[in-house]
């Protein structure tokens, strides 16, 4: 599987929800609360959702995955509508239990640790390293999760096998975890900016002024295919054309919190659905600048158990 694949030469950007925190006059006098005030109950209240949302999606994963108890995690947080974009499951809860709990009992040292967690809007999107018995490589897990009122609708991963050898010192999930919170303006920025990187260095073909432009002093890399620094970056892509047409990658949906956005990638072999994803997670200093990435990169079948396609929305 080749970690140099080709992404896309159009970019569908979801816009991040920006609140204005303006503030009005206030008559002394007045009992009635100030617009200010106002808007931090309003993002107080989200971000309690937000939380709320990650804790559905981890509850899920370590019940169904840890805890063994795939037909319960199902009925306790899965939707009356399910939809999976999975390849190899069907949707519904019936197609999680039947597909996802015969793996689960197949596999009696499973354990998935997750090791980041992000959300934003109704979206949560998870990393995790799935190993299958004591001293197993395992693989990188990435998922993105969809939650409506409390229940999980819908679900796209990709997975990588971790390689026994790596370019690059550092492991596929070691470093930093979380941060602290950002405003929705710089959430909007590094989200663009990550997306920018993406359509310089692999949809036109501009390695180098993606990193000159887009990436700091220093670069750490956990793709297992790259050095270290953005030197190594720009000659491993080197020679890279510009894809255009059926074949240009998609970018269907980010989830951005605190230093972090992560991406999802899909690029069309031509045949029918199949082809190559990823969903890439980047890390950025206070300038803007992306310092750090992780991803996990997956070939897709042309067919699916579900009818989906591995990208799509189900909304």
């Amino acid at each position: 599987m080749s970690n140099l694949r080709r992404r896309a030469a159009w970019i569908t950007v979801p816009a991040a929800a920006a609140l204005l925190l303006t503030a009005c006059s206030n008559d002394a006098e007045s009992a009635t609360p100030s617009s200010s005030a106002t808007s931090t109950s309003v993002v107080a209240e989200q971000g309690d959702q937000l939380e709320s949302n990650k804790t559905v999606v981890t509850d899920f994963y370590e019940l169904a995955f840890n805890g063994r108890q795939v037909q319960q995690a199902a009925d306790r947080y899965l939707g009356d509508v399910y939809i999976q974009h999975n390849p190899t499951a069907a949707d519904g809860a019936a197609g999680f239990v039947s597909g996802i709990g015969g793996y689960v009992e197949a596999t009696p040292g499973l354990h998935a640790e997750i090791t980041r967690v992000f959300a934003e809007g109704d979206l949560v999107a998870l990393q995790s390293h799935t190993t299958s018995a004591p001293g197993d490589r395992g693989q990188a897990v990435f998922d993105i999760f969809r939650v409506d009122n409390g229940k999980i609708v819908e679900h796209w991963d990709a997975i990588q096998d971790v390689p026994e050898t790596s370019a690059n010192p550092n492991t596929m999930f070691d470093g930093p975890t979380s941060s602290p919170s950002k405003s929705s303006e710089v959430l909007e920025r590094n989200t663009a900016n990550a997306l920018t990187f993406l359509q310089l260095a692999f949809n036109e073909g501009k390695a180098a002024e993606a990193a000159d432009q887009l990436v700091g002093p220093t670069y750490t890399q956990h793709n297992p295919s790259f050095a270290d620094g953005k030197d190594a970056f720009v000659t491993a892509l080197a020679g890279i054309e510009p894809v255009t047409g059926d074949k240009a990658t998609k970018f269907p949906r980010t989830v951005a919190e605190g230093d972090f956005v992560f991406v999802q990638t899909f690029a069309s072999s031509g045949e029918e659905t199949a082809g190559s994803g990823s969903m890439d997670i980047f890390r950025f200093d206070e300038n803007g600048k992306i310092v750090e990435h992780w991803d996990a990169v997956q070939d897709y079948p042309s067919t699916t158990a579900s009818g989906n396609t591995v990208w799509d929305d189900g909304r």
